[in-house]
C-alpha cells in the first residue's frame, strides 16, 4: 500500500466534494461517459465492486505525472480541503478501481471540467485529521506548502507508524484484524476497511479470470448464465442487456491460496458462476463462504419468510 495526498483547496473542495467524494455517483454515468473501448469493462468492474450501483470517486490532474505513474488499486489518497489555520483533511479514499488512461469526457460529466481525467473509484471514509497533525505524523517541515499538488508519502516517513497500512488503519479508527477466536467462515463486523478488503479479493479474482477468458466462457456455458447460489439469471430480469452476463467465482479463492501470486492452473470443476449479490456475499467471510453454506442461508431465509 502507498499513501498519497492531494491539496484540493477550499474552493475546489466546496464545489466538488459534495458531487463525488461525499456524494454517491451512479454507475450509469460511467456507462454514458467512459471511453467506448473501456465502457463495458468499467461497468462490469464497478458493479462487482459496488453492488448498490453507486460509488465515490476522485480525479487526478493530468499534470500529476508521478501520481498517475505510481497510483494503483490498493493505495489510499487523502484529500486536503484547506491548509489554512490547522487545515482540514476530511476524506480518505481507498483506491478500488483505476484505469491509467485519460478520460476527459468522464471528468467533465463528473465535475464539469476535463482537468481531472485520471479518475479512480472508491468508497470514501470520512476522517478527522488536520493538516498540522498530518505534517507532524509524516515529518514534514511546519512551513511545507503542497500548493495544489498530488504527493506520494515516502515509505520511510511512515515507518514509525508501522507502515502505510497501519497508519491508514489508525486514521480510519478501525482494524483489519478479524475477531480473535472467530470460527472459520464467520462474518466479521463490517467496517469500511473490511469492505475495502472484500473488494480487493474480488479484484484479484476478476484479474485472474481476465487472463483466462476461455475458462470463463466454459463456466458460463456449463451453468447457462444462472447463479449457482440463488438461481438468478440476468436475462430474466434485464432482457437483452443482461443476456450474457454472470460473474465467475473460484471455489478455491485465489487470494487465500498458499500459492497466491504463483502461476497455477485451474480446472473447470474449480469454477462456478454467481450473480453480483451472491458473489459479494461469499466474499464477506474469510475464508470465503462455501457455496453450499450460502445456499443453506438463502433457503433458510426463504423458509422463514
Amino acid at each position: 500500500m502507498q499513501l498519497f495526498f492531494h491539496d484540493v483547496g477550499l474552493k475546489g473542495a466546496e464545489r466538488d466534494f459534495p458531487k463525488t467524494v461525499f456524494g454517491d455517483v451512479a454507475v450509469e454515468l460511467v456507462e454514458r461517459s467512459a471511453p467506448s473501448h473501456l465502457r463495458a469493462e468499467m461497468v462490469d468492474t464497478l458493479l462487482s465492486l459496488f453492488p448498490s450501483g453507486t460509488f465515490n470517486c476522485w480525479g487526478v490532474p493530468a499534470g500529476a505525472k508521478s501520481a498517475i505513474e505510481h497510483l494503483q488499486v490498493g493505495d489510499v489518497m487523502v484529500l486536503i480541503r484547506t491548509t489554512g489555520g490547522d487545515g482540514d483533511m476530511p476524506a480518505m479514499c481507498p483506491v478500488q478501481a483505476f484505469w491509467k488512461e485519460p478520460m476527459p469526457s468522464l471528468s467533465t460529466a463528473l465535475w464539469g471540467s476535463d482537468r481531472f481525467p485520471y479518475v479512480f473509484f472508491c468508497k470514501t471514509e470520512p476522517i478527522e485529521l488536520t493538516w498540522t497533525q498530518f505534517k507532524k505524523d509524516v515529518d514534514y517541515a511546519p512551513n511545507f506548502r503542497p500548493s495544489g499538488n498530488v504527493y506520494r508519502v515516502r515509505q520511510d516517513r511512515l515507518r514509525k507508524h508501522g507502515g502505510a497500512e497501519s497508519y491508514v488503519e489508525r486514521l480510519a479508527g478501525n482494524t483489519l484484524k478479524y475477531p480473535t477466536g472467530a470460527a472459520s467462515g464467520s462474518v466479521a463486523e463490517v467496517t469500511p476497511n473490511i469492505e475495502f478488503e472484500e473488494g480487493q479479493r474480488l479484484v484479484r479474482e476478476r484479474s485472474y479470470f481476465k487472463r483466462n477468458p476461455q475458462l470463463v466462457q466454459a463456466a458460463k456455458e456449463r451453468y447457462k448464465y444462472v447463479c449457482q447460489a440463488c438461481n438468478f439469471r440476468f436475462r430474466d430480469k434485464y432482457g437483452e442487456l443482461g443476456g450474457n452476463y454472470i460473474e465467475c467465482h473460484h471455489l478455491n479463492p485465489l487470494s487465500e491460496r498458499e500459492d497466491e501470486g504463483k502461476s497455477s492452473s485451474t480446472s473447470l470443476d474449480e469454477v462456478t458462476v454467481l450473480c453480483s449479490n451472491c458473489h459479494r456475499m461469499v466474499h464477506r467471510t474469510r475464508p470465503a463462504m462455501p457455496l453450499e453454506r450460502l445456499r443453506e442461508i438463502i433457503a433458510g431465509v426463504g423458509a422463514s419468510g
